[in-house]
Order: C-alpha cells, then structure tokens, then sequence
C-alpha cells in the first residue's frame, strides 16, 4: 500500500478494564497510537447479494499492518468516534478495518 494514499490521521484507543471505586469494573480507554489511515468507501451492493448485514454508518479503512487491534477498540478520525466491528488482518501490506459510528447513550 502507497503512504501517498493514507491521508487520514486517527487515533486509536484500546479498551481496559479498571476499578471504578465501587467494588465493581469499568472500562476506559487508553491511546494506543496515532496513526495514518486511507479511507474507501463500502460497497453495499456487493453486501447486499452476499445476504450480509449492512450499516449506512459503516466506514472501512486501510492502515499500515498491526495485529494488535481487535473489535470493540475505538477510532478517532476528525472529531468522531467509530468502534472497531472487524479487524482483518489476511492482507500482507495492511490492516483493514470496518468501523461504525459511536454514539454514546445509544
């Protein structure tokens, strides 16, 4: 993957667990990097004749290769949080990842 074509700057945040002083556990995160992205646009159709489920709030994009990131971690890009849905990692050049529009109380 060209670095011409990842002109997204995003933060990425990993989920961790803590105390949350009541005897009970809560989850915060924690910066896990900031990071150049290159967005794509999802492509419903195909979605559609495969049967699978589709999210109009649905963003994809494409990073440099990490392992580290699993579903549930948080994307910042310009503003807004996205939760990871999908981390794939069967490219040998990137990672893809599949994120939805976060919106708290919801």
């Amino acid at each position: 993957m060209k670095i011409a074509k990842m002109d997204k700057r995003i933060l990425l945040q990993k989920p961790v667990t803590q105390e949350d002083g009541y005897g009970g556990l809560e989850t915060v995160f924690e910066d896990a990097g900031k990071v150049w992205a290159k967005m794509e646009r999802t492509d419903y159709a195909e979605q559609q004749a495969e049967g699978t489920p589709m999210n109009r709030e649905q963003v994809r994009i494409r990073i440099r290769p990490r392992r580290d990131i699993r579903r549930g971690w948080h994307v910042l890009l310009e503003g807004d949080v996205f939760v990871v849905e999908t981390a794939d990692n069967t490219f040998r050049d990137n990672t893809m990842l599949i994120l939805r529009h976060y919106e708290p109380g919801v």
